[in-house]
């Protein structure tokens, strides 16, 4: 009934974009945040979170996640900067439920 419709089963994958996100903010490969960040981007699969959320809005919460983590934030992350360029939001990323949706 959910396909046909029109829902969307395909499932989202952040891990490329992450990395582009992760060099934009001047990460390296072998950085801990990087690698802490694609971790947590690979058990999302875990949750939810892939049929709910935007790739953009994954990378971001994973980086922004692991820099909180080890205590090695990313300002311009946690500022949202470039979340207009990738079309995603702060409410989006930090998970705030729109309060018009409750009703």
């Amino acid at each position: 009934m959910l396909e046909a419709s029109g829902f969307d089963f395909r499932t989202r994958h952040p891990q490329k974009t992450l990395i582009k996100l992760a060099r934009k903010y001047g990460l390296t490969p072998q950085s801990e945040v990087s690698n802490l960040a694609y971790r947590i981007s690979q058990d999302l699969y875990r949750t939810y979170a892939p049929i709910k959320q935007t790739t953009s809005t994954m990378a971001f919460t994973c980086l922004e996640l692991a820099g909180r983590l080890l205590d090695q934030r990313i300002e311009a992350v946690e500022q949202g900067v470039d979340y207009a360029n990738w079309k995603t939001s702060r409410e989006e990323v930090m998970g705030k439920a729109d309060p018009t949706s409750l009703h």
